[in-house]
This record gives C-alpha cells, sequence and structure tokens, in this order.
C-alpha cells in the first residue's frame, strides 16, 4: 500500500512539474454531492489544467453509508484520488459544454460500524475497518455558467482491491467548478 501511495503522488506530481515547463492553461477547485452506494457522497477536487483538453486531478471523497442486507450495518469511506481527465466532446461553436472522460487510482480508508466489530444485537461483522486502495474510471459534464464558473454532474465505478465492503463502488453527484486563475 505504502508503494502505491508513492506511485500515485510521484505520477501526479510528474504530471503537474512537466505542465508548469509547458505553461499553465488554469487551476481550478470544486464540489460535489451526491449519491454513493447505499448512502451519500461528498468530493473536493483540486484540477491542474495542463491544456484546454486534459487536465490532472487530486480528489478527496466521503461516504457516508448504510449496508442494508440481514441487518443494518453503518459503514464510511475516506480516500484520497489522483487521476488524469481528458475531453472527449466540447459543443463546437460556443464551447459552453463539455464531456471529459478519467481514470486513476484510489487510497483511503474504510470505517466499518464505526469500528465495533460486534452489532447491538451481539453479531459479529467479519469485515473490519481497514486501509483500502483501488482504481477508478469516470465521466464528467460540465456546463460553462461564466468565465469562473461551471456546473458538473460527475459519474465515478471505483474498484476497491481489498474493500470488506464490496469491490464495485459507484458515486454520481452533482456540484460546482470554480476557474482560480
Amino acid at each position: 500500500m505504502g508503494r502505491s501511495m508513492v506511485l500515485f503522488s510521484f505520477l501526479f506530481m510528474a504530471i503537474s512539474l512537466s505542465a508548469q515547463r509547458g505553461g499553465n492553461y488554469a487551476s481550478s477547485i470544486g464540489l460535489s454531492g451526491g449519491y454513493a452506494e447505499d448512502g451519500f457522497g461528498i468530493m473536493a477536487t483540486y484540477n491542474y489544467h495542463l491544456d484546454r483538453s486534459t487536465y490532472a486531478q487530486l480528489s478527496i471523497f466521503a461516504a457516508i453509508a448504510e449496508d442494508k442486507g440481514d441487518y443494518d450495518i453503518p459503514y464510511n469511506i475516506f480516500t484520497v484520488q489522483p487521476g488524469y481527465f481528458l475531453k472527449v466532446w466540447e459543443q463546437p461553436n460556443f464551447r459552453r459544454y463539455a464531456l471529459n472522460i478519467s481514470g486513476g487510482g484510489i487510497i483511503g480508508y474504510e470505517v466499518i460500524n464505526n469500528g465495533n466489530n460486534t452489532l447491538d444485537n451481539g453479531a459479529v461483522i467479519d469485515g473490519k475497518s481497514r486501509f483500502i486502495y483501488g482504481i477508478y474510471a469516470g465521466v464528467e459534464w460540465e456546463m460553462i455558467l461564466g468565465n469562473d464558473l461551471s456546473l458538473l454532474v460527475k459519474a465515478n465505478e471505483y474498484y476497491h482491491i481489498n474493500s470488506d465492503v464490496g469491490n464495485f463502488y459507484p458515486y454520481v453527484g452533482i456540484g460546482l467548478r470554480y476557474f482560480l486563475f
């Protein structure tokens, strides 16, 4: 796990440093909230635009959820996600709408039943709180609202390699992006 974090950090820094040599198109921050499996998720992002059609993104994601099976088991997921985005479509005339696809890595922590391995009724939970890692793929639809602001609709599918909650984990949210410069 430590090697994965170092590799993802190195990749993100390398992309950022190589982009600085060619000139930065823009930097932006974003915030979105919406559906995560079994609950609610929120994501904060920092985007380093390499040019008009690509950008590196560093995201922080948190999910608050409850697995509704035989027993209701609350869990939380907290991750950091370095990724790379590519614009695949943009409205030709006014450039008001765009569609971006992405991929990247995940590292984080999942907390099952607030760290307690027994439920109120005495049942024992097999899963345990732990560090998780994996990859993700996503899509982002963007609508420009002004020079500095755009509306986002995000959809990510995460693959957590070692999660006790489940390997595949979706997030769909809506939010805003603000361009810093």
